[in-house]
């Protein structure tokens, strides 16, 4: 398997090759040194109803059982029990203990050993190898995220976010069930992200979202494992504004596969699941702010947009198969933040 390089000067760089996306060794590289590392958003704080809250990292990719401890802090744990590998916790429950019920071991909220039956006998036991490892965890504004082992560093993106919308109203945004949803797409995952992280398709695949930005006004900035997107409302007349500046939306990509996407009304998640070489799980979650609605059913409602936009990533993924392509050029002036994505991926490959 030949290493793929990314030129830094994007002027002169060409994009991925076709091949890490047919290739299923490439994929499997991507797992093991991108996604094993990568922040995976768990859940809201106020969503949290119990203070055991089994969870599984990345479900029908990397499958591994955590438990997040909701104590007087938050913390995530493995959720397998040190003497057999027996899964813990299979249900959300509030307990002042963790309990195996294969032999009976019991483990500390804090994650360790409590009660080893048996193990009376047992020389140099227990040590901390017998404890619950805990895992990387993030608490950002309620928001909770994990991690499995020496994650990529995202406090610039959460510091830049905290920042520019120094007065959103993150206290105010609640979960809305019915207008979040679950997608399944066949197409690779970075198909999908490379798609997000460029406005340069907006006035040939978005009609309506065209009609309501200031096209003109699209920038890109490139933050640290991570790119923030924004334009300006077309007209001036928004009198609903809590972004200074006549701002639509603030769209913020954490790599590899978190978008936080910031408008007047709330915040709108996507997380980008592989599952396949050639499959991708898409979660989108609405928070709109209290009292105030996710608009929809417009020609520019993220339903809509959402389906304009896996319509032609499913295209893409057509055409990334075809004997007559290998890779293109970047638009310098449009696609900053796929050339900077395309570099992180090269980075951890090697």
């Amino acid at each position: 398997m030949s290493k793929i390089s990314i030129h830094k000067d994007i002027t002169k760089a060409n994009t991925l090759p076709s091949k890490f996306y047919n290739f299923n060794d490439y994929f499997k590289l991507t797992i093991n040194n991108i996604f094993t590392r990568s922040w995976q958003f768990i859940n809201h704080k106020d969503y949290i109803r119990h203070n055991l809250y089994p969870f599984t990292f990345l479900e029908g990719l990397i499958n591994q059982p955590y438990i997040l401890i909701s104590d007087k802090n938050i913390k995530v744990f493995s959720n397998v029990c040190t003497h057999r590998a027996n899964v813990l916790c299979l249900n959300k429950i509030n307990a002042k203990s963790i309990q195996c019920k294969y032999h009976g071991r019991t483990f500390s909220l804090s994650g360790k050993l409590n009660k080893a039956p048996g193990f009376e006998d047992v020389k140099n036991f227990p040590t901390n190898k017998d404890n619950l490892k805990e895992v990387p965890s993030k608490l950002w504004n309620k928001f909770i995220f994990s991690s499995i082992k020496s994650p990529f560093k995202i406090d610039e993106v959460f510091n830049d976010i905290s920042s520019r919308l120094s007065s959103y109203p993150f206290e105010n945004l609640v979960f809305n069930k019915k207008k979040s949803n679950t997608y399944i797409i066949d197409a690779h995952w970075a198909l999908y992200c490379e798609n997000y992280l460029e406005g340069f398709h907006v006035p040939f695949i978005h009609k309506g979202l065209n009609n309501d930005i200031d096209y003109s006004s699209y920038k890109t900035e490139l933050l640290n494992h991570g790119v923030l997107q924004y334009a300006k409302y077309k007209s001036r007349n928004n009198l609903d504004q809590i972004f200074g500046h006549n701002i639509y939306a603030y769209y913020y990509w954490i790599f590899p596969n978190m978008m936080f996407n910031f408008y007047n009304w709330g915040l709108s998640i996507n997380i980008i699941e592989p599952l396949e070489n050639n499959k991708t799980r898409i979660k989108f979650l609405s928070f709109p702010i209290k009292e105030k609605i996710q608009p929809n059913d417009s020609s520019s409602g993220l339903d809509v947009v959402e389906r304009e936009d896996q319509n032609i990533v499913l295209n893409v993924q057509k055409g990334i198969k075809s004997y007559h392509y290998d890779s293109g050029r970047y638009a310098a002036k449009h696609e900053k933040g796929v050339h900077y994505f395309h570099q992180l991926i090269t980075k951890y490959l090697d």
